[in-house]
């Protein structure tokens, strides 16, 4: 079945077209979790990230992973491991044109070098009509011949079987549509109703970030305004709307919502075209749900790691510190059998049983199921 653009979530009002996305941002579950995220975007900025020994490991990955996976949703074929060699490699080493899927990835990270080079939580300008051009205009960069800008040409979004899902709104009708757009973001973002409206703030009319962001994501993608690179831009343009939140702002580039859109694609597909039909509560629903998995595992991975470092002055040298070494290469949650202590330490048994109790009562393991079966749960 063909889904063809009908102005849902735009009405006309005095022969102006209006973008008034159909979404309660107040809605019991969008809310509940809003306060996930702020209790997540809290606790990351208790932990002291911006100064915390991991700071540079989280920012190379979060990095590699948004563009290893924005572009894997493209169906870009390069592992992680290839996009994280590109990453340490790209600002030295020329790429040519025939390397294609090296060149995706490259202007992923110059796009979010850019994008965290601004300031949109403090100066609109920094997330207006000129620089969703920019981004999209970075993104393919040497990757397609169309002229800059938004499209003069039909576009349609195929299905897995090559049939056309859905159509966006005509060439001619874009530039309007995202004039609605940026009028809405702007009263969103400052309570007021145009840039020349200085005085009488409708703060009601504000909208929590994060909102604003899967807003914008479905926004893109529902009109297409650019010939080639949507979807990118999208995500892009998203995260960059999402960093008007202060605290936010200051974490930016320690997260990568990106890598759960693809942990779970399939209800990326249906929610945003869901939304295209009317129902927007489902992809809002979700983008909150892949912004607070990607904030927790950031999370996660301090606490762990302050966790580690005090397991360590604990233990200090012995049975106790090797056996704890040797669980700390495994994530929490895993299974491993008492055997690996057995056939990797030169000591009694009743000393590695010793040992594991201690481990136990440390709170870094627990009993499993099966006999002599642990599980690990360093920051559980």
């Amino acid at each position: 079945m063909t889904y063809m653009f009908a102005y849902e979530h735009f009405d006309t009002i005095e022969d102006r077209l209006v973008f008034h996305p159909n979404i309660n941002p107040f809605d019991y579950e969008i809310q509940q979790l809003i306060l996930e995220a702020e209790r997540n975007i809290g606790a990351l900025a208790r932990l002291g990230l911006k100064s915390h020994p991991l700071k540079p490991t989280i920012l190379r990955n979060s990095l590699v992973k948004t563009a290893h996976f924005t572009t894997k949703i493209e169906q870009n074929k390069l592992e992680f491991k290839e996009v994280e060699q590109l990453y340490q490699n790209y600002k030295r080493n020329s790429l040519t044109i025939k390397q294609k899927a090296q060149i995706e990835v490259k202007n992923v990270f110059e796009t979010y070098e850019f994008i965290y080079s601004l300031n949109s939580n403090k100066d609109f300008s920094d997330m207006d009509e000129p620089i969703l051009k920019k981004i999209q205009q970075t993104l393919m960069n040497n990757l397609t011949s169309y002229p800059e800008g938004y499209r003069n040409i039909p576009v349609a979004l195929l299905d897995g079987d090559g049939h056309v899902s859905y159509q966006p709104p005509g060439s001619n009708e874009v530039p309007r549509l995202m004039q609605a757009y940026f009028s809405w973001l702007y009263t969103s973002v400052t309570g007021y109703t145009s840039p020349y409206e200085t005085t009488n703030a409708n703060f009601e009319k504000k909208v929590h970030p994060l909102i604003i962001s899967g807003i914008t994501h479905h926004l893109i993608g529902y009109i297409h305004p650019f010939p080639d690179g949507n979807g990118r831009t999208a995500r892009a343009f998203s995260t960059l709307v999402g960093l008007i939140h202060n605290d936010l702002a200051t974490i930016k580039d320690a997260f990568s919502v990106e890598e759960f859109f693809d942990k779970r694609i399939e209800d990326y597909y249906d929610t945003l075209m869901s939304a295209t039909q009317g129902n927007l509560k489902p992809f809002i629903v979700f983008y909150l749900e892949c912004v607070n998995a990607s904030l927790t595992k950031v999370l996660k991975e301090l606490q762990r790691y302050d966790r580690i470092k005090h397991i360590r002055e604990l233990l200090g040298k012995g049975h106790a510190k090797t056996m704890f070494e040797l669980i700390n290469q495994m994530d929490d949650g895993e299974i491993f059998h008492r055997q690996l202590f057995d056939n990797t330490l030169d000591a009694s048994p009743s000393s590695i049983a010793k040992n594991i109790s201690r481990l136990k009562d440390l709170g870094v393991i627990k009993s499993g199921d099966g006999r002599g079966e642990y599980i690990v749960s360093i920051t559980e």
